[in-house]
């Protein structure tokens, strides 16, 4: 995946606006050593999405994150209004608060100004990169901060291509979009910056398609990946305690089922770029808007905190 991400930099870079606007993924070296083991480059200077706003959320919250994710986890079995219903009551006792992040960390008008730009142009350029991979699993420990220039760089790529969408409890949202993640944009939340760099990133994706499609078709024949998590690991990234974590972690599917996935993966990515042929302008609104839908949020699983 991060083979992938360098090559939708290099798309970046040839665009105007987007180098304009030093659009691009904060990528990081991996290098793969066999089927289950490998070598990850160490990101320094970078803090966990999860430790950049817990500390102001245990301070100024009238309900800690345990109480939240048990309430969630007690209306999982409940029906879509009762559980949005209930968590629109979480909303009300816990704010966002990733604007102090960048206040306390970035102590000149210079330093803060420049660090949200680069954390809002990066937030725009991964989620509509991640949207049209399907990149899931984007709890906060997930996404890293870098303490010196506020860039998000994502981490844990393995749940790609909507496999988030299969887990036991579906990710219902094309992107992490939260209430804490869109407070770091400042004043203006989505609107402005935000949405003007995810249209000139979904315009460049969607003019550059055959030359994505190209990119992914190389994966198909990369033995190394894979294109769909087995039920073990399925269970195990929600912490399903019924199911015993051992061996059958490895996925063992067939080369033809494997192939079957790759083809159905890249004709979403497909299906994403033309996007019911709407503007960019429209397609990105839409997205936008299910990423903020409480609705959507109240069915996420509750270990990804979709109240930060």
């Amino acid at each position: 995946m991060e083979q992938v991400f360098y090559k939708v930099n290099n798309i970046f870079a040839k665009d105007r606006e987007c180098n304009k606007r030093t659009l691009k993924i904060r990528t990081y070296n991996v290098v793969p050593l066999g089927p289950n083991s490998g070598i990850i480059e160490f990101v320094p200077h970078s803090k966990a999405l999860m430790d950049a706003v817990h500390p102001y959320h245990t301070k100024l919250d009238s309900m800690p994150i345990k109480t939240a994710r048990e309430i969630m986890r007690n209306y999982q079995s409940s029906d879509t209004k009762q559980r949005a219903f209930e968590y629109e009551k979480i909303e009300k006792q816990i704010k966002p608060v990733l604007r102090l992040f960048f206040q306390r960390n970035f102590l000149t008008a210079d330093s803060w100004f420049e660090s949200r730009m680069k954390y809002t142009h990066g937030t725009a350029t991964n989620s509509i990169v991640g949207h049209m991979l399907g990149l899931g699993d984007r709890h906060c420990n997930n996404i890293l901060l870098d303490t010196r220039t506020g860039e998000p760089i994502h981490i844990d790529l393995g749940v790609a291509f909507d496999q988030g969408k299969r887990l036991p409890v579906p990710e219902t949202v094309p992107f992490r979009l939260s209430r804490d993640v869109v407070d770091g944009f400042g004043v203006t939340g989505v609107e402005g910056v935000f949405k003007k760099s995810c249209e000139h990133t979904f315009r460049v994706l969607r003019s550059n398609k055959e030359h994505i499609i190209s990119i992914l078709d190389v994966l198909k024949w990369d033995s190394l990946f894979e294109w769909t998590l087995s039920p073990v690991k399925k269970r195990k990234l929600q912490n399903d305690e019924g199911g015993a974590v051992g061996n059958g972690d490895t996925n063992n599917i067939a080369s033809s089922e494997s192939e079957s996935e790759a083809s159905r993966a890249i004709r979403t990515v497909v299906e994403k770029l033309i996007a019911n042929e709407l503007s960019t302008e429209a397609a990105v609104r839409e997205l936008i808007q299910e990423a903020t839908s409480s609705s959507n949020l109240a069915l996420i699983y509750q270990g990804w905190s979709p109240f930060y």
